[in-house]
């Protein structure tokens, strides 16, 4: 991570930080950034501030807006952004104001409003006591104060001395998802393991506000996407943030770090959709090697590794864990497999042929190729097909498990033809295909 000279400083730093937890409401957490790396330190070292004054003695938002005044000095300054840049986190000080974050609130008549507001809503400074006088804005206090619910602490101290803005947000988001979050879908059956998060790639842009802008009434851009491939996001974002925690963790100064690896893949070409978090805590530590996942390490599970038992038989896998506990799910080439495993039994002609339909069931669902992967390894485990004739197994993939075993995935596919047909027009798919062998 740092080089051994810059290492060393650092950890001379860590030796001075102050340590303390704050809360921040989850509408903050789920925020995009709109701060840049200092403006969300002094947001940091603010919401400190505010703790001490309102959190601690119990303190709802004040009425006088007087009260709403922290007074700061050159040392603050000094916390916040390093004691040689005063000038630079003063000038920061005094620009927060101008930016808005995105926040909701709900009425006492059980309206919502969505809506923005500011952090800072005035910034002074006194010549003569040299302190800098900063009024939080009373719209953002109750995001802040008197959270019973949907909220996330962390450690500012931690937050503080990371290097990048992404950092600095996923930083947040691990906080958020560090206890006991499970995160299961119902719909596909699937569950995963505690504090691991999937999270689609769209959802990532949208938190690191690097996704397209357009203004809803001119239609314009307003900003173009940046790290557009997950490649992208991989190398500048969730890379960098990683190994930031980690060496935190390792130097005691943090007590979440995070691996990640990509999500299922979808479409043709297989294309990175989201990204799973495993997140690791000093009390819920990463199993085996204590470091970030390494090209040859086993590979990270997501899922639970046990199905509970019933009277001593084991509960049999949904047709969705089967698909995800699958080696091959998240190969980025599931088609050319297909065509592979199909090729083995059938001719070319036959095996384009149900190509072609695969390719366009896999246009609108995403396992489509995952999921005939499956039925065809299955059935290449039974011991009646593996010491069966070439003929038998030709008939039994068209006949059975293209057609018959596919339709416990809601789908299937018709033969070209009954198999007299077969035997007595052998060009008959000549008109049927033009794709082109992988």
């Amino acid at each position: 991570m740092p080089k051994l000279k810059d290492e060393l400083f650092r950890l001379i730093d860590l030796r001075k930080i102050n340590h303390e937890k704050v809360s921040w409401s989850n509408w903050i957490i789920n925020s995009p950034i709109s701060y840049s790396l200092m403006e969300r330190r002094a947001m940091y070292f603010l919401s400190g501030e505010v703790k001490h004054k309102f959190v601690e003695k119990g303190l709802g938002v004040p009425e006088n807006w007087k009260e709403l005044y922290f007074y700061l000095t050159d040392k603050d300054l000094g916390i916040i952004g390093g004691s040689k840049n005063v000038p630079r986190t003063y000038e920061t000080l005094s620009c927060l104001g101008e930016k808005f974050i995105p926040v909701n609130y709900t009425s006492p008549e059980g309206k919502t409003y969505e809506g923005k507001v500011h952090w800072i809503d005035s910034f002074f400074y006194d010549k003569q006591t040299k302190k800098y006088i900063v009024r939080i804005s009373p719209e953002i206090m109750p995001y802040l104060i008197n959270l019973n619910n949907g909220f996330t602490s962390f450690d500012i101290g931690t937050a503080m001395m990371l290097r990048s803005k992404y950092s600095q947000k996923m930083y947040e988001i691990c906080c958020k998802y560090d206890g006991e979050y499970r995160y299961s879908s119902k719909a596909s059956g699937i569950k995963y393991k505690k504090r691991v998060v999937p999270i689609k790639l769209e959802n990532i842009r949208s938190l690191f506000n690097i996704d397209e802008q357009v203004d809803p009434r001119t239609g314009k851009t307003k900003r173009s996407m940046s790290f557009k491939s997950y490649k992208d996001i991989r190398v500048n974002i969730l890379k960098v943030a990683q190994e930031e925690l980690y060496w935190l963790y390792k130097n005691e100064a943090s007590d979440v770090w995070f691996d990640f690896q990509p999500g299922p893949r979808t479409g043709k070409g297989g294309k990175v959709s989201s990204v799973l978090l495993f997140i690791y805590t000093r009390e819920h530590p990463k199993p085996g090697l204590q470091r970030p996942w390494q090209k040859g390490d086993d590979q990270l599970n997501p899922y639970e590794s046990a199905v509970p038992a019933t009277e001593g038989t084991k509960k049999k896998k949904t047709s969705a864990q089967k698909i995800h506990s699958n080696p091959w799910h998240d190969y980025e080439h599931q088609d050319r497999i297909v065509y592979t495993l199909l090729s083995r039994y059938l001719t070319k002609k036959e095996a384009s042929y149900y190509m072609r339909i695969i390719d366009e069931q896999a246009k609108r669902f995403r396992d489509t190729y995952a999921q005939v992967i499956q039925v065809i390894q299955e059935k290449e485990g039974q011991g009646k097909f593996a010491n069966s004739t070439k003929q038998y197994k030709r008939n039994n993939i068209m006949d059975y498990v293209l057609q018959v075993n596919l339709k416990d995935y809601g789908w299937s596919i018709k033969p070209p033809s009954t198999r007299k047909e077969r035997k007595r027009e052998p060009g008959l798919l000549d008109e049927q295909t033009t794709r082109k062998d992988p």
